[in-house]
């Protein structure tokens, strides 16, 4: 009770106090303006402005800072920023997110989480994703130091390459919307830069490449291939299955009625064939449970699995045009006619792809000499940060994409009309 009658003295104090400085002091009077100021004392109006310039400028200067380009790596001079990588991140995230809701329904995990398989086979323990960051950075270091070797060596664009990066660029940027484009930093002008770069790199790749390519011993690199064991036979074949699967996406053997059913047609069809003009109509329209292969094939070396080892010697004697009865083999029915008994074909896929890897070794050891005359240096606590599968999966979504392949397609289709 003492405090609150304290309280309300004190007030009447002030009051009083107050009422007596108000008369002591003649009121000052400010001159009267229109406008906003009208009314208005300035003291407490420049104070304010002076506080929200004050704050605009510490937002500003934050602003930089933050929004500053993130320098990922250096190579040489030249420095790639974070907003560099945003569009070739986005070309490698576009490619695999299509599969990724499939694959998830597959395995149980995202293509992202999957184990990185590079050129040497899966790599026990890493990640798409890790794997995928790391070749798209070793991508993007190469192509800079090849840019800047082109530029060294004085080659310039041709008008052809600046008309295909133009091209590129616009048919990149279809189906982006403003604000997708400004996320992934990309624009017409951007975009075709990139690109008129890429072309001036990939030429100088390729006449390296030539160049190295003389001092390649060709016959050295094929001497362990043999031709007997890539000798090929070509093969039409129709063939039946002795499983079905299930709506639970099970594997289930057919039943006995199910396989004498299905050896029956296979006769027929075998029966057919003899007399047939074109071995590859002989199944009606409605037939499910078997299927046509006009171009198969299978090597000495490989073999073929679907059938048994004492069935293929069979099928290997056959002559050019020969066609097998039915065959019921224990996993597949097939009926076999023998195109070509003695195919080059895979010998030579087998040289070329032999030749072609002692080029590309000649080639790396190449650029891996090049790359240590240039300062490379990674900027990990920004390039860390980065987890492929997240970037730029959300501006432009799995739908996004699949719409934008529909606009491209419908886009196709009435310019062929």
């Amino acid at each position: 009770m003492n405090s609150s009658k304290n309280i309300l003295n004190q007030q009447n104090q002030d009051k009083d106090k107050k009422a007596k400085n108000s008369s002591a002091v003649p009121e000052k009077k400010l001159k009267q303006t229109g406008g906003f100021l009208a009314g208005r004392e300035l003291k407490p109006i420049i104070l304010t402005v002076l506080c929200v310039v004050l704050v605009l400028v510490l937002c500003i200067g934050v602003a930089i800072q933050q929004f500053k380009p993130k320098v990922v790596v250096t190579v040489g001079d030249k420095k790639l920023t974070l907003d560099d990588m945003m569009y070739p991140i986005y070309e490698l995230e576009s490619n695999y997110l299509p599969y990724d809701e499939w694959y998830q329904s597959m395995t149980g995990k995202s293509i992202w989480e999957a184990d990185y398989q590079s050129e040497e086979g899966t790599m026990s323990g890493v990640s798409n994703s890790i794997g995928w960051k790391q070749e798209l950075l070793n991508t993007e270091v190469q192509y800079e130091i090849l840019y800047q070797k082109a530029v060294d060596a004085k080659y310039e664009l041709t008008e052809d390459e600046k008309k295909d990066a133009k091209e590129k660029a616009d048919k990149e940027l279809e189906g982006l919307s403003w604000l997708q484009k400004v996320q992934l930093n990309v624009s017409a002008s951007k975009l075709t830069d990139r690109f008129e770069k890429r072309a001036l790199a990939d030429r100088f790749k390729e006449d390296q490449q030539e160049t190295l390519n003389k001092d390649v011993d060709e016959a050295a690199a094929i001497a362990d291939i043999s031709e007997k064991d890539y000798r090929q036979y070509d093969i039409q074949y129709y063939y039946a299955p002795l499983t079905t699967s299930t709506e639970e996406g099970e594997t289930k053997e057919l039943t006995d009625d199910e396989k004498k059913e299905l050896a029956k047609k296979m006769e027929d069809i075998a029966s057919k064939a003899k007399t047939a003009e074109d071995f590859t109509t002989l199944l009606g329209e409605d037939e499910s449970s078997i299927t046509l292969e006009k171009d198969g094939n299978f090597t000495e070396k490989d073999g073929w699995s679907y059938v048994s080892e004492d069935n293929l010697k069979k099928i290997k004697k056959m002559k050019n045009g020969a066609i097998s009865e039915a065959i019921l083999d224990e996993n597949y029915y097939v009926v076999v006619k023998m195109v070509n008994n003695n195919s080059d074909e895979a010998y030579k896929n087998a040289c070329d792809d032999a030749i072609e890897a002692k080029q590309n070794e000649a080639y790396q050891t190449w650029y891996e000499k090049e790359e240590e005359s240039y300062d490379v240096v990674v900027n990990t606590d920004i390039w860390t940060d980065v987890t492929i599968g997240t970037v730029t999966t959300d501006i432009v979504t799995a739908e996004d994409l699949e719409k934008m392949n529909e606009d491209s397609s419908d886009a196709a289709g009435s310019s062929e009309e």
